[in-house]
């Protein structure tokens, strides 16, 4: 493998413009990455040594058979905590909904932040429209030295920047040379990997190791208002 290149963007309330690039060093036990946290400032640029163990982790997410809608968002729903959303939901207090108590609607998010009701509520949020004030962005290409680079990318707002978008060459010699063949995939993995690979000041790392995000809470909170309304009727 001759390079991994991460380009990640974000243009929101925040904004990132982030250059990543992984190349082997002598030796091939580490690679040296170059990383531009800023594209608005060439000076901000950070060198360092990553093991090659997280690269390899990332091709082998990538070689892995796709993963399904649901494998997905079964494994982001074992990532939430609910101590931490409760926690926060804590300051979202009666006044809202007025027949209920912080205590009952506690009682209902709790209700929701386990097994099947919690797998549907994150379903549900991977469903749900996209929002305005949020636009991420990311692209890797992995450079082989004997096979055509591999892309990979994602413009997905909700957590872990899931699905993921594959792009592979085609491989057929009469097919057009510009085609490319295009697959999804929800491996969380491969999130994981990404993250492992670019530094731990990158914004990409932050975003890409969120484990609830403030969308999926106000969904939470909101269908636990409605449950607990109903129970006062």
């Amino acid at each position: 493998m001759r390079s991994i290149d991460i380009h990640y963007q974000y243009n929101g309330r925040d904004h990132a413009d982030e250059v990543h690039r992984l190349q082997p060093a002598a030796g091939r036990r580490t690679f040296m990455r170059r990383s531009q946290l800023d594209a608005r400032n060439p000076g901000a640029v950070l060198t360092d040594d990553v093991p090659a163990q997280r690269v390899a982790e990332l091709l082998w997410a990538l070689s892995a058979p796709a993963w399904p809608r649901a494998r997905g968002v079964e494994e982001v729903a074992r990532r939430v905590r609910p101590a931490q959303v409760l926690a926060r939901a804590s300051s979202d207090g009666a006044s809202m909904q007025p027949a209920c108590t912080p205590d009952q609607l506690q009682r209902q998010m709790r209700a929701l932040l386990h097994g099947a009701a919690l797998r549907d509520q994150v379903d549900g949020y991977y469903a749900g429209p996209t929002w305005r004030d949020d636009a991420p962005s990311i692209r890797v290409v992995v450079d082989y030295e004997s096979a055509p680079p591999q892309v990979l990318r994602s413009s997905a707002q909700t957590l872990l920047m899931l699905p993921w978008v594959l792009e592979q060459p085609q491989n057929d010699v009469n097919a057009d040379t510009n085609a490319n063949e295009v697959s999804s995939t929800w491996s969380v993995p491969i999130s994981q990997a990404l993250r492992r690979l670019v530094p731990d000041t990158s914004k990409a790392y932050e975003r890409l190791g969120q484990r609830e995000d403030g969308v999926l809470e106000s969904r939470l909170r909101a269908t636990a208002r409605v449950a607990c309304e109903a129970q006062q009727r």
